[in-house]
C-alpha cells in the first residue's frame, strides 16, 4: 500500500513538474528547516491514515487519473510530432519554389527595364518572401490565435507604403510604370489573402483540438462540429494554394519582364534565403530529433509506471486475500519504516541546528579578529609616525656628525701643512746659515743639543696631536657608521611596519582608517599651532607633549605585541634622548638641511613613501605627486609634527 501510494504521489509531481516549470530556488537554512518540518508532518498525516486504514480506496482512482493523464499526454506529444512534420512538408514545398523560380530567372534573357520599375520588382519579391516567411510561421506555430494578425498587417502596409513613396520619388509616370503598379497591388492583395486565410486556418486548428478534447466526454455532440470545421480549414487551405498559385504565376510573369541585372540581384537574394531556410530546416530537424528523443524517453518512463502500476495492482490484489492478521504486519513494518524516516529527519534537523550555531561561533569569532586588527592597525600607525619622528632625529645627528668631521678634517690638514712647512723651513734655514756663515762663527755643541731637544719635543708634542686628532677621527668615523647603522636598521623596521599595516588594512574595517585621521588633524592643528607663533619654546612643548603621548600609547599598548617588545624599548630609549636634546641649540650650519624643497621657507614635515625621502612640508607632500629629490611616484605619506 505504502509503495503504490508513493510511486503515484512521485508520479504526479513529476507530471506537475513537467508541465509547470519554474525556477531554481536558492534555499536558505529557515526554509530547509521549514521544508523538512512540513515533509515530517505529512510523513505523520500519511502514518496515522495507514493506521486508519483510509489509504486503500484512494489508490484506484489516483491509478486511474494517472492513467488518463498518460494517454492525453500520448496525445498530445504525437499531434505536436504531426504539426511539426506539416510544417518541415510546407518549408520543403516552398524551398522547391524558390529553386524553380531560380531555375526560370537563369534561362529567361530579356532586355533590362528602367530603373523605378527594377526597384519595383526587387519590393515585390522581398513582400512576397517575407510574406510566405510569415506564412509558414503562421502554419507552424498552430497555438497563435487572429490578435497577432494585425501587427503582420501594419509591418505590410508600412513597407507598401514605403516601396510606394520610394518609387513615386525616383520613376518616371509612363504606361508601363502604371501597369507594374497594377501588377504590384494585385500582388499585395493576394501576399495579404494569403495571410489572413493562414490565421484563419491556425484559429481553426486550435479551436479543433479544443473540440477534440472536449469532445472525451460528449464525442456524439461535438462530431457535426468537428467536422464542420475539418471541412473549413480544408476549403481554406484549398484557396490558399490558389493563391499561392496565382502569385508563383505572376512571380513568373514579373521575372520574366525583368532585366538581367535585376534578375541577378534577385537570384543572389533567394540563394541567401534558400541557405537560411535550409540552416532553419537543419534546426527544425535537430529540435524534432531532441523532440523524438524526450517522447522516447517519455514513452519508457510510461512503460516503467505500467509496469509499476501492474505490480502494485497485483500486489493489492494478494493484499486483498491476506489474513487481519498479516494486514496488521504489514502496517506495522510500514510504521517502522516511517518512524526510521521520521528519525532520519529528526538527525538531518540537528546537523543543521549544529552548523548553524557553528557557523554563529565563527561569525563571532571573525567579528572579535576584525576589531583586534583593527587595533593592531592603528598602533602599528603610530608606532609607524614615532618610527619616522626617529628617522628625522637620526638625520639632524648624522648631519651634525658629518659636519663635525669636515671641520676636525680641515683642523688636521691644516696642523699637517704647518708642521711640514716649519720642519721645511728650519731644514732651509739651517742649511743656508751654514752655507752663508761658515767662516763667521760656529756654535757651541751644547746649544745644538738644546736646539735638538727642544726639535724633538716640539715634534713628539705634535705627533700626540696628531694621534688625538686620529682618535677622534676614528671615533667620529665609527659613530657616523653607528648612525648610518641605526638609520638603516629604523628604515628597515619602519618598512616592517608599513607591510603590517598593508597587511591588517586588507582584513580590518575603517575604524582604523578613523582613528588614523583624528590623530593626523590634532598633529595639523598642533603644526598650525607652531607656525602662527613661531616660537622656539612652542615647539618643544609640542614635541614634549607628542614624545610623552606616544610614550603612553607604547605602554598601554606593550602587552598586545610581544613581537614589537624589542623596537618598543628602542623608541622609548630615542624618545628619552630627543628629551634630553630639546635644550641644546642646534648648529647654524645644518639649519637648512631640514627645509621643505619646494618652497624654501617652512620646515618638513611629511616622509614620503615609498622612496621614504623627508624633504618637504605638509601642504608642499599634499599638492606634489612626485619627490623632489628622485623623481618617484608619492603613493602615501607619513606627517609628522614640527
Amino acid at each position: 500500500m505504502e509503495e503504490t501510494h508513493n510511486t503515484l504521489k512521485f508520479a504526479s509531481r513529476a507530471k506537475r513538474v513537467e508541465i509547470y516549470a519554474s525556477r531554481n530556488r536558492i534555499i536558505d537554512e529557515k526554509s530547509l528547516i521549514k521544508k523538512y518540518q512540513k515533509e515530517i508532518s505529512s510523513l505523520k498525516q500519511e502514518l496515522d491514515q495507514l493506521r486508519r486504514g483510509i489509504v486503500g480506496g484512494a489508490s484506484q482512482e489516483e491509478i486511474m487519473s494517472l492513467r488518463q493523464q498518460l494517454e492525453e499526454g500520448q496525445v498530445k506529444m504525437q499531434s505536436r510530432l504531426e504539426e511539426e512534420e506539416e510544417a518541415k512538408a510546407a518549408l520543403m514545398s516552398r524551398i522547391q519554389r524558390l529553386t524553380k523560380l531560380i531555375l526560370v530567372s537563369t534561362k529567361n534573357n530579356i532586355p533590362a527595364l528602367t530603373d523605378g520599375h527594377q526597384r519595383h520588382n526587387s519590393v515585390s519579391e522581398q513582400d512576397k518572401l517575407s510574406t510566405s516567411q510569415d506564412s509558414s510561421t503562421l502554419v507552424q506555430n498552430e497555438g497563435t490565435t487572429k490578435d497577432h494578425l494585425p501587427d503582420s498587417l501594419d509591418e505590410i502596409n508600412q513597407l507598401r507604403s514605403g516601396s510606394g513613396e520610394h518609387s513615386s520619388a525616383t520613376c518616371s509616370a509612363t504606361d508601363s510604370m502604371q501597369a507594374g503598379f497594377t501588377a504590384s497591388d494585385h500582388m499585395d492583395l493576394l501576399i495579404e489573402q494569403i495571410k489572413m486565410l493562414a490565421g484563419e486556418v491556425a484559429f481553426g486548428t486550435s479551436s479543433l483540438k479544443r473540440l477534440i478534447e472536449q469532445s472525451i466526454d460528449d464525442p456524439e455532440g461535438s462530431k457535426d462540429q468537428i467536422e464542420n470545421l475539418e471541412r473549413e480549414i480544408q476549403q481554406k487551405r484549398r484557396h490558399m494554394r490558389a493563391l499561392e498559385k496565382q502569385i508563383m504565376e505572376s512571380g513568373e510573369a514579373s521575372v520574366a519582364n525583368a532585366s538581367m541585372v535585376d534578375m541577378q540581384q534577385t537570384i543572389t537574394k533567394l540563394t541567401a534565403q534558400c541557405s537560411e531556410k535550409a540552416f532553419e530546416l537543419e534546426l527544425k530537424s535537430a529540435d524534432n530529433r531532441v523532440l523524438q528523443e524526450q517522447l522516447q524517453q517519455k514513452n519508457a518512463e510510461v512503460n516503467d509506471l505500467q509496469e509499476k502500476v501492474f505490480h502494485l495492482e497485483q500486489q493489492l490484489s494478494a493484499k486483498v486475500g491476506i489474513s487481519p492478521e498479516q494486514e496488521t504486519d504489514c502496517a506495522q513494518q510500514e510504521a517502522i519504516d516511517l518512524k526510521s524516516k521520521l528519525q532520519s529527519k529528526e538527525a538531518e534537523f540537528e546537523k543543521l541546528k549544529f552548523e548553524h550555531l557553528k557557523i554563529t561561533e565563527e561569525q563571532c569569532d571573525l567579528i572579535n579578529q576584525n576589531h583586534k586588527l583593527s587595533e593592531e592597525a592603528a598602533y602599528a600607525k603610530e608606532l609607524a609616525s614615532s618610527a619616522a619622528v626617529e628617522l628625522k632625529n637620526l638625520a639632524e645627528e648624522v648631519t651634525k656628525l658629518s659636519v663635525l668631521n669636515v671641520k676636525q678634517a680641515k683642523e688636521l690638514l691644516v696642523a699637517q701643512e704647518m708642521a711640514h712647512s716649519r720642519v721645511h723651513g728650519r731644514k732651509g734655514r739651517t742649511t743656508s746659515r751654514g752655507r752663508d756663515e761658515v767662516g763667521t762663527w760656529s756654535l757651541d755643541l751644547e746649544d745644538m743639543k738644546i736646539e735638538l731637544q727642544a726639535r724633538r719635543q716640539r715634534e713628539a708634542a705634535l705627533e700626540a696631536a696628531l694621534a688625538e686628532k686620529e682618535l677622534l677621527e676614528e671615533e667620529y668615523k665609527k659613530k657616523f657608521d653607528e648612525a648610518k647603522k641605526k638609520e638603516l636598521s629604523l628604515e628597515n623596521d619602519l618598512a616592517g611596519m608599513w607591510v603590517l599595516v598593508a597587511k591588517l588594512k586588507r582584513g580590518a574595517l575603517g575604524i582604523s582608517d578613523f582613528n588614523v585621521d583624528d590623530r593626523t588633524v590634532n598633529l595639523a592643528d598642533i603644526t598650525n599651532g607652531t607656525k602662527e607663533n613661531k616660537g622656539e619654546k612652542n615647539f618643544a612643548l609640542v614635541e614634549k607633549q607628542v614624545s610623552e603621548d606616544s610614550v603612553k600609547s607604547l605602554s598601554t599598548e606593550e602587552h598586545r605585541s610581544p613581537e614589537f617588545e624589542p623596537l618598543l624599548v628602542r623608541l622609548k630609549a630615542k624618545i628619552q634622548e630627543m628629551k634630553e636634546k630639546d635644550t641644546d641649540p642646534l648648529s647654524d650650519k645644518d639649519g637648512n638641511s631640514h627645509v621643505c624643497k619646494v618652497c624654501f621657507e617652512s620646515a618638513t614635515a611629511a616622509v614620503l613613501l615609498p622612496c621614504r625621502h623627508f624633504c618637504l612640508c605638509k601642504p608642499c607632500s599634499l599638492a606634489c605627486s612626485e619627490c623632489p629629490l628622485c623623481r618617484t611616484r608619492i603613493a602615501d605619506r607619513i606627517i609628522t609634527f614640527t
